[in-house]
């Protein structure tokens, strides 16, 4: 297992355009409010697939009444977490038997046919909903990607494919249509599909033993293993001094913001903006993409603050006042209604330690 600092919570931020429904072909498959998947399926793993209409279908649980996970299926949590108006959440990953992940590209992986992510979502105690991603083609494209979500009765017995979504609770994020998965779910994005499950989001020491990059390695998961550093992690982290300031910062930034904000995606057509950290760009912090295309830059949209972030100058800093939004001006325009005022003071503390532009 690797050790490595924790950061916290984290929320959903970008600061130009391009991550809302601006054309951005996030009404590909976007069925009416009242649509329902086809027939039932199987509850077995490995079958040919048909779109399920409940969750005890999807093989997460051998037995939901009791919540039992079913057996083959992991538990994990990235390090740097998608804020998501303070829900609770956890997620599952299973593998189909004998597959493994293809990690040439170690910033970007790419999953078996067969692989299936779960993300539960609890508010007040209470299951909401759980998510389902399952790749069903070989490609890496939407077509090979089923998403919906499903929420749960009240008595917790089971959960419904939702696949127009649901708005559920006035004043936190709402379960999503099929076309909302799909914006930030789709390869001209984020080229692995699934956010949260890679290198560097699962390179730290998973409490209780649990799933991280070294339970990968270690149970053969990935078709490319990473190199052991002779550190506490496979892909360290530039040391600080003294409390860390940029982690937390940059971390937070690449948990919420990078699925949309990085190289290989259409957005930087519209915002020149690269926040995902790379296994290759950590040897300093000031040579990370974030560094390079927002630290001191100007501002694409002018009205949100002067730069993309203004050293000593949170009120000029786009991202302060994009992640202060709710509403038009808040980034991303989906997933949360909420601030979320950890991460808020986290950013604001690095903006504030970063010098002034010249």
């Amino acid at each position: 297992m690797r050790l490595y600092l924790a950061s916290f919570l984290a929320a959903a931020l970008v600061w130009g355009a391009g991550c809302g429904d601006d054309g951005d072909g996030g009404d590909i498959d976007a069925p009416a409010a009242d649509a329902q998947p086809d027939a039932p399926t199987d509850a077995g793993m490995d079958g040919p697939f048909v779109q399920p209409t409940m969750l005890s279908e999807t093989g997460l649980y051998s037995n939901i009444g009791t919540k039992t996970i079913a057996s083959g299926v992991v538990e994990f949590a990235p390090r740097w977490q998608l804020w998501s108006d303070a829900a609770v959440k956890r997620r599952w990953i299973y593998l189909p038997p004998g597959s493994k992940i293809n990690s040439t590209d170690m910033d970007y992986w790419s999953f078996p046919v067969g692989t299936k992510v779960w993300k539960e979502f609890v508010r007040g105690g209470a299951r909401i909903e759980t998510r389902l991603l399952q790749k069903i083609g070989d490609a890496d494209d939407v077509a090979s990607w089923y998403m919906v979500a499903f929420q749960w009765d009240a008595g917790e017995t089971d959960a419904t494919a939702v696949p127009g979504g649901v708005v559920d609770d006035q004043g936190v994020n709402d379960i999503p249509d099929r076309s909302k998965c799909r914006q930030c779910h789709q390869p001209s994005r984020n080229k692995a599909i699934i956010l949260g499950f890679q290198a560097l989001q699962l390179d730290y020491d998973a409490p209780a033993n649990g799933l991280d990059l070294d339970y990968l390695v270690q149970n053969d998961w990935l078709a490319v293993e990473p190199t052991a550093s002779g550190q506490a992690a496979y892909f360290p982290l530039p040391a600080e001094t003294g409390t860390p300031v940029i982690e937390p910062a940059l971390g937070y930034m690449h948990g919420n913001c990078s699925g949309c904000h990085n190289g290989d995606s259409d957005v930087l057509n519209t915002v020149p903006l690269e926040l995902r950290l790379s296994v290759t760009e950590l040897g300093t912090w000031a040579a990370t993409d974030t560094y390079r295309t927002a630290v001191n830059v100007a501002a694409s949209l002018g009205s949100q603050g002067t730069h993309v972030v203004k050293g000593m100058d949170v009120a000029q800093s786009a991202i302060h006042n994009r992640m202060t939004a709710v509403g038009g001006a808040q980034m991303p325009p989906i997933a949360r209604e909420q601030v979320d005022t950890t991460a808020l003071a986290a950013i604001d503390a690095w903006i504030n330690s970063l010098p002034a532009p010249n």
